[in-house]
């Protein structure tokens, strides 16, 4: 008997983990961050966390960045973290989803381009890249392929073809396999440093 419920609390802490690992995140880190894909969601991922890179970094985080024109006047690069809604993939059966076919557009004042995922380095733009890979779970470690899964966040970097001056606006449209679509409207600040936080409302 006792190994029946042994084998039972196994099973449903398999389950726990991987549908619900951000809720075990948060009891483990409390973080906000690990909050995020807590939300619900008509949209199988969520995303947050828009920070803009100057035009004049070589290098942002681990990734190097390849400039022909270096500018330090103007915003550059953005990047966003994506993680799986939990309750969408729990209730629609959807656990997952290829990184690799999602369409990524930049709409700034110089027009609309579809950026190209890139994978080599350096980053050359225009294109997009997935530069981190993360697991809620302090006992488990992201995947290194791009298929994202419940318990992962991707942080994805996207360089448009020109730099954005301050206070213009631009809109980040991501194609999602599932055909889905999330948009992330920000503005430029109106001063540029290395790093800013595009902490606006997510759309």
């Amino acid at each position: 008997m006792n190994g029946v419920i042994t084998t039972l609390i196994i099973i449903l802490s398999l389950i726990l983990a991987f549908y619900w690992a951000p809720i075990v995140g948060i009891a483990f880190d409390g973080s906000l961050d690990l909050a995020q894909p807590l939300r619900m969601s008509d949209n199988s991922v969520n995303t947050g966390y828009v920070t803009g890179y100057a035009a004049d970094l070589g290098k942002i985080g681990n990734t190097d960045i390849s400039i022909s024109h270096p500018d330090a006047q103007n915003m550059g690069a953005v990047s966003f973290r994506i993680s799986l809604n939990s309750y969408h993939a729990f209730f629609r059966n959807d656990i997952s989803i290829d990184i690799d076919k999602i369409t990524v557009i930049f709409v700034s004042p110089y027009g609309s381009e579809t950026l190209l995922q890139k994978t080599g380095h350096p980053l050359t733009n225009p294109g997009w890249t997935v530069t981190k890979k993360e697991s809620f779970l302090p006992i488990e470690y992201a995947d290194q392929d791009t298929i994202l899964e419940p318990y992962e966040s991707f942080e994805i970097l996207v360089y448009p073809s020109k730099p954005l001056p301050p206070m213009s606006q631009f809109l980040i449209l991501i194609q999602l396999p599932d055909k889905y679509k999330i948009f992330l409207s920000r503005s430029v600040p109106a001063t540029i440093s290395p790093v800013m936080y595009l902490d606006y409302k997510i759309l």
